[in-house]
């Protein structure tokens, strides 16, 4: 008997068996799923459509990061993708004003074993009626952006084609130098003259002031940091909840990222499309399809305008 023999229960059955699963993880390849063309949404749902006003806020959601792949469009341009995964996201929680003071939705996603919840929780989740879940956050929305509790969201809350603002965490990156860390161009090569100054920080402060002013670029801790960037989505797949974003969003595979509908003037792009409001509501009579992705632009790319070579003469 002793700490390791304890009877709380883990992941995995032992460490051995967990070093073992992160050494075969690049050698195990899932089977090709059976992705269908189309769907019929047969269950129903009490939400309705809302026309959106001036203040109309929908929720955001979470979503893991999958991994980076590259897709192609009908013109052959290649795009870079970030893959997430909307996993078994539901309402869990109403936030009013009449008692919490501000309007908001409280999500779950994912799964987490009901033995590693706390007992507050599982009332939550036994509340709304979904199972325990991984990750619980709140997102502002307005009073007609509403859900009912319970309700699951999916990818088609989002339209192929819109812009996203997203957030997360970087990666962990350890103690850095000023280059790595801030970009800073350091000293010039030896072929150049220069000396023992390769990746220094170079001055660091003034001589009267005898001082390191707070906030100055200098090495130190890099990573996990907050970090925010725009996005547009590609491609949509309702089958496994996948959404495409094109570029790079930050974390490592499995770290989860916050999406929402762009803001600032980044949500000017999106004037152009109908975003559904609060969500996407299914017609039990429409067959819809299962992968969206978003239309090629009119212009080809690789049109580019034929200038004339002038020879020199001979």
């Amino acid at each position: 008997e002793g700490p390791l023999c304890s009877g709380r229960r883990t992941f995995y059955a032992s460490k051995w068996q967990k070093r073992l699963g992160h050494l075969l993880e690049s050698r195990r390849r899932p089977a090709v799923p059976d992705i269908p063309e189309t769907e019929v949404i047969t269950k129903g749902s009490k939400i309705r459509n809302v026309k959106p006003i001036l203040g109309s806020k929908r929720t955001a959601v979470m979503a893991y990061k999958v991994g980076c792949m590259s897709l192609w469009d009908e013109w052959g341009e290649k795009h870079m993708i970030t893959v997430c995964q909307v996993d078994r996201l539901h309402v869990l929680r109403q936030m009013t004003i009449q008692r919490d003071g501000y309007e908001a939705l409280q999500l779950g996603m994912g799964y987490r074993s009901a033995h590693r919840q706390k007992r507050p929780t599982l009332g939550l989740f036994i509340k709304a009626g979904v199972g325990p879940k991984h990750h619980i956050c709140e997102f502002r929305v307005s009073s007609d952006c509403m859900l009912p509790v319970g309700h699951q969201i999916t990818v088609r809350h989002f339209v192929a084609g819109q812009w996203c603002f997203v957030s997360g965490m970087t990666k962990a990156k350890g103690y850095q130098g000023v280059m790595k860390r801030w970009g800073f161009a350091g000293g010039g090569s030896d072929k150049r003259g220069h000396r023992q100054s390769h990746r220094a920080a170079g001055s660091m402060g003034q001589r009267g002031a005898a001082k390191v002013w707070k906030g100055k670029k200098a090495h130190g801790h890099m990573g996990p940091d907050p970090r925010c960037v725009n996005a547009q989505v590609f491609r949509i797949e309702s089958a496994r909840n996948l959404i495409f974003l094109k570029g790079p969003l930050p974390g490592f595979k499995g770290s989860i990222v916050k999406i929402s509908d762009a803001r600032g003037k980044t949500a000017l792009k999106n004037r152009h499309i109908r975003l559904p409001h609060p969500t996407f509501v299914p017609d039990p009579e429409v067959e819809y399809p299962v992968t969206i992705q978003k239309p090629p632009p009119e212009r080809d790319p690789f049109l580019y305008p034929e200038q004339p070579l002038y020879q020199p003469n001979d």
